[in-house]
């Protein structure tokens, strides 16, 4: 699986979460690796920080004399995949100024050097590292130029990352391409901030705070870099449902259509302010642009981040509204509460367990008690993170390892925090209830919000433990220990979540597909096939050339290869099945839908 290095600059940014562990990949070329380290549809990332969406005062209107003026011209250019931009910065009382770009982010490992022709008129400049300092006359107007080379006039799986001109759109990160102040000093953290964009004439723009060739507002410096910038042949649609404004723009390129997902994410949206007693949630923007070759009629590859008021998706072309994209979707939203508003204390990867576990749980929760999921879809989903969990080698891994190792054993390491956060989430709503807490654990979540709102206070395991023991009583101490300080292993009760479901011991299969995954992509052609496997039982052997695959993450859902042996062409199905251990699995109540959810249709 490939690893992206994560740097933050100034503030907590982050590589948010990709996500394709449900959906099926139908491809004949060699696609990303996704969770779960098989042939998948797109990489894994997990989100490695928590401000994710930036500050609930957004869009609001520019009112009054402003400390500083940032105004950008962005010129996409499609036939070189370059793009231009100008900044003028007109400052007001001090002498010096500074301004920078993110050194890192997502694949990039040095922004800067994408950025070639750059010029600073205003005063005399000093360059540090991916820094410069300006001195200048009190109150100058200062005037950058520079030019932004990705190397590539196109974006794949692997450089969703990179601010590309394509001919028919532009999409770019803040954090790779965008020169922004460096507070400090005298150097101010808020600007009225005002976007130009330069187009084709059929082209239109939307950005992570605003839709329009022409936008404008007061914002923080960090948040216009943790912003998404997007222009192109885009299909622009805007709803005010529930009094929550949400803007999504995407090409026409999908099984869907823009009004579905404008549809879908007020949904969702309104689902989750209304569980978490939200009133205030800013107005929305959701980006959608194509990435590599279309899927089947039942393939989905996507990925996506959280950003400021905004979440930017990938998606292959032809993949339908379906669990994937609506799980993807309320788990980046819910990062919203679980990641700005409580805000994890530094170092945040002590606590990932909870916020990114337990933003698992209750993603996928709201989806199911909102009916957007049935109980298929929702014991699917869950049963099968239970099953990674159980044959996961670093599930019992620390804390501390967590943060150590994330990135470096991101397939073992990086999905304990994940899994034993979901688990919890099951294992101690059921506990507290039984406990006599009507609320179950949402009580901890609600006042943890609460003490966050109200003063500072930021998520450390110290302040959950000692919280969640008065909110829920003195079992949860023993709990938290248990299972967070010393990570022993976490057992979910087989009444969790009754009476929609009803657990029952099962077996949990370890994923094998039975041949060298790596290999066999790049040869296209079956290598390290193992004997006795459920692959070589069901008649692959060795050296058969792969011409197409349909390949699932998990053991209990059945792989399909495509091969050409001695001029003929066959497929060859098998479920990738390797040892099994015990585990808990759920299955919907008799009065439960029995059927699993359908992708929507367009």
């Amino acid at each position: 699986m490939a690893r992206l290095p994560f740097a933050p600059w100034n503030r907590h940014t982050a590589i948010h979460r990709v996500l394709n562990e449900t959906s099926r990949c139908t491809s004949k070329r060699p696609l990303p690796y996704g969770r779960g380290s098989v042939l998948l549809g797109a990489l894994s990332l997990l989100c490695a920080g928590s401000a994710l969406f930036g500050r609930p005062d957004t869009h609001r209107a520019v009112v009054g004399p402003p400390n500083d003026t940032l105004t950008y011209t962005i010129a996409p250019d499609p036939a070189t995949g370059k793009t231009r931009v100008d900044l003028q910065w007109d400052t007001q009382n001090r002498v010096i100024s500074a301004i920078g770009v993110s050194p890192r982010w997502m694949g990039i490992e040095r922004v800067p050097e994408l950025l070639e022709d750059v010029a600073i008129e205003g005063g005399a400049v000093k360059r540090e590292a991916s820094r410069w300092i300006i001195e200048h006359k009190k109150g100058a107007t200062l005037r950058f130029s520079y030019v932004v080379n990705p190397g590539r006039k196109a974006i794949d799986w692997k450089s969703t990352g990179y601010p590309v001109a394509t001919p028919d759109f532009f999409h770019g990160f803040g954090n790779a391409f965008l020169l922004t102040p460096e507070p400090g000093g005298d150097v101010p953290s808020t600007y009225t901030a005002l976007l130009r964009w330069k187009l084709p004439s059929e082209w239109k723009a939307v950005c992570s705070w605003g839709a329009g060739k022409s936008v404008a507002t007061m914002i923080d410096a960090a948040d216009l870099r943790h912003s998404a910038y997007v222009a192109g042949k885009l299909s622009v649609k805007e709803s005010a449902a529930g009094g929550r404004p949400v803007t999504v723009a995407m090409l026409n390129k999908f099984g869907f259509e823009t009004d579905d997902f404008v549809q879908l994410a007020t949904k969702i949206i309104a689902k989750e302010c209304e569980f978490m007693r939200d009133t205030t949630f800013p107005a929305f923007v959701i980006t959608v642009v194509p990435v590599g070759d279309a899927v089947s009629e039942n393939g989905s590859q996507l990925s996506g981040s959280g950003l400021y008021n905004s979440f930017a998706m990938f998606m292959a072309p032809e993949n339908k509204l379906n669990d994937a994209v609506e799980h993807l979707f309320a788990h980046e939203l819910f990062h919203y509460w679980n990641g700005r508003v409580l805000g994890a204390a530094s170092p945040e990867g002590l606590v990932m367990w909870f916020t990114e576990g337990l933003t698992d749980y209750y993603a996928r929760r709201i989806l199911f008690e909102s009916g957007i999921w049935n109980a298929a879809t929702y014991s699917k989903w869950t049963n099968r993170q239970i099953r990674q969990y159980v044959w996961n080698p670093a599930a019992n891994a620390s804390n501390e390892k967590i943060k150590e190792q994330f990135w470096r054993e991101r397939d073992t390491v990086g999905e304990a925090a994940y899994q034993r956060g979901m688990m919890l989430g099951l294992r101690w709503h059921k506990l507290a209830r039984d406990h006599g807490v009507k609320d179950g654990l949402d009580a901890l979540l609600h006042a943890l919000l609460d003490r966050a709102r109200q003063e500072k206070f930021e998520l450390s395991n110290e302040g959950i433990r000692r919280i969640g023991r008065e909110v829920l009583g003195e079992w949860f101490a023993a709990e938290f220990d248990q299972h967070v300080a010393r990570a022993e292993t976490v057992e979910v009760p087989l009444d969790a979540l009754v009476p929609a479901l009803h657990g029952k011991q099962s077996r949990a299969y370890e994923f094998d597909l039975g041949f060298h995954q790596d290999k066999t992509l790049k040869a296209r052609k079956v290598i390290g096939l193992k004997p006795g496997s459920a692959a070589e039982k069901a008649g692959l052997r060795e050296g058969d050339e792969l011409a197409g695959w349909d390949v699932y993450t998990d053991a209990d859902q059945e792989t399909t290869l495509t091969i050409r042996r001695d001029g003929k062409v066959k497929k060859i199905s098998f479920y990738p099945r390797g040892e099994s251990r015990g585990a808990v699995q759920f299955a919907p109540a008799a009065s439960a839908p029995q059927t699993e959810k359908k992708p929507r249709k367009p």
